[in-house]
Order: C-alpha cells, then sequence, then structure tokens
C-alpha cells in the first residue's frame, strides 16, 4: 500500500496526542508547583517532550509519506528514522537534567519539597490518560507499519509509566517520607534515559542499514530454496528503512530455461519472499543460468 495513503491516520493519531500532551504538561508543571513535587514537575517536562516528540512525528510522516522520485529512489521513509533519533535525542537529554536536578535534591534536603493531594490526584489522571493515548497510537502504528508511530507509541507508555513512579514517590512524601518525591523524579529521568537510549540504538541501526537478524536470513533462505527449478541462490541481502524491508538475491537456475521460464520462477521465488516478511517488503531478484546473467 502506498506509503502517502497512510499520512490520514498519522496525522489523526499525532494531533490528537499533541493536544492531550499539551493539556497534561500544562496540568503537571501548574500541579507541582502548586502542590510541592518536583517528580510531577519533571513528569511534566516529560509530556513536554511527549509534545516536542509529536511535532517530529508529524513533519516526519508528512514527508516520509511520500513516494520515491528521481533524488530519492528508495522513497523518503529516512526522514522517519531522522525523527527516531532525534525523540531519542530529546529524551536522553531531559533524563540527563532530571538525574543531575534530583541528585542535588537528595543531597540538600533543605530544598526538598513536601507534595499534598493536588499532585497526587494529577498523576493519577495522567496514567489513565495515557495509557489510553498508548493503546490508540499502538494500533495506529500496526495498521501503517510506522516505526516512528511505535516509538512515539512507547513515548505516552513510558510517560504513563512515570507518573505512576510519581503517585509512589509523592504518597511516600506525604507520609512523611520527604525525599521519596527526589528519588521518583530520579526514577523519571533514568526512565527517560532509557527509552532515549533504545531508540538512539534502533534508528542508528537502520541509519547504518543493519539488515535482517542470521535467523530471519537463514528462514528466507530456505524458502528461496525451497521454490522448484531454483538450483541455489547467493548474494542474498537486506537492509531496513522506515517501516519497509529491502532485500535482494540472485537465484540461479537451469541454462536451458528461456528467459521467460526463469523470470516466471523469479516472480515466484519474489512472491514467496514477500509473504514471508514482515511489514513493507520490497525484493529485487536476479536470475543467474550457467555463464549468463539476466537481471
Amino acid at each position: 500500500m502506498s506509503q502517502g495513503l497512510h499520512w490520514p491516520q498519522k496525522r489523526r493519531v499525532t494531533i490528537v496526542g499533541a493536544i492531550i500532551n499539551l493539556g497534561l504538561s500544562v496540568a503537571k508543571v501548574a500541579g507541582g508547583v502548586a502542590g510541592q513535587s518536583q517528580a510531577l514537575i519533571a513528569d511534566g517536562v516529560h509530556s513536554l517532550s511527549d509534545l516536542a516528540s509529536d511535532a517530529l512525528v508529524l513533519l516526519a510522516a508528512r514527508f516520509g509519506s511520500r513516494e520515491a522520485d528521481h533524488n530519492h529512489p528508495y522513497g523518503h521513509e529516512r526522514i522517519e528514522t531522522l525523527a527516531t533519533l532525534g525523540v531519542g535525542l530529546i529524551l536522553l537529554s531531559i533524563g540527563a537534567a532530571f538525574l543531575i536536578d534530583s541528585a542535588t535534591r537528595l543531597l540538600e534536603p533543605a530544598r526538598q519539597l513536601m507534595p499534598g493531594w493536588l499532585a497526587l490526584g494529577v498523576a493519577v489522571l495522567s496514567v489513565l490518560v495515557k495509557e489510553g493515548l498508548y493503546h490508540y497510537t499502538v494500533r495506529v502504528a500496526r495498521r501503517t507499519d510506522s516505526a516512528l508511530l511505535r516509538a512515539n507509541a512507547w513515548h505516552h507508555r513510558s510517560d504513563a509509566m512515570s507518573s505512576v513512579v510519581v503517585i509512589v514517590g509523592v504518597a511516600g512524601a506525604m507520609m512523611g517520607l520527604r525525599w521519596l518525591d527526589s528519588v521518583a523524579a530520579a526514577i523519571v529521568g533514568l526512565m527517560l534515559g532509557w527509552v532515549g537510549w533504545s531508540l538512539l540504538g534502533s534508528a542508528a541501526s537502520e541509519l547504518v542499514d543493519t539488515g535482517l537478524s542470521n535467523r530471519e536470513l537463514k528462514a528466507l533462505s530456505k524458502t528461496i530454496d525451497g521454490v522448484q527449478d531454483v538450483a541455489w541462490h547467493d548474494r542474498l541481502r537486506s537492509r531496513r528503512m522506515g517501516g519497509r524491508i529491502f532485500v535482494d538475491v540472485r537465484i540461479h537456475v537451469d541454462g536451458d530455461l528461456s528467459v521467460a521460464e526463469a523470470e516466471t520462477i523469479s516472480a515466484r521465488v519474489a512472491e514467496r519472499m514477500v509473504d514471508q516478511l514482515p511489514g513493507q517488503a520490497d525484493v529485487v531478484i536476479s536470475i543467474a543460468s550457467g555463464a549468463r546473467s539476466v537481471e
């Protein structure tokens, strides 16, 4: 299916997420200041980072959904990869900032805050809203096969999980353990850093053209060799780009076959490969027969 057909779905879910993130950001920061919770303020900044990632998703989904052209013969999916890299950098940076601030407050107890019921209520509301947004976004990501939307969905879930940590920290501080609020803020920072690092790793892997795993390649090789009239194959290579997988391979057939017969075999191989590969696959097959090679 054309990548351009997915754009309206990607835009809709991302705009909904952006509106919700804006509202939650304001509620958390205001609730954290009024309710005296460092952890909730940190969680509010987390939601602001969600808003920034929503903007990146909209930009990447819009331009990454364009069809291939003369200058981009393989399409524009790398834009999604670069945006995923940007989201990862944002999360990693914010996570580090939270950790530093939390460590400072733990070392200086006089700077620790005393949260109240307002902070607790906002944190509970955030968990419910963000978990719902996660499920909505991940459903659209599956339908459109968008790696960036999947990353954004997990960003929503990480926000919900961080709010759970905030609930524990705020509740503990309200019971007299004031340092728990700072510990909760530090945990939020660690969670952000971990998610950011994971996104950086996956995006970097794709940018350097990391292919399918050995297990996937072996399974693909078995499928190719299982097609009737394929003698053997070589030059099996793969790489990922956004939600698509590009694979090329050379198959060897009987030299007595006509070009038309060889192309029929090639079409069967391509069909089997596309059926086996996850998501959207682009398969290119070269045919070799004896000393003659037909593209």
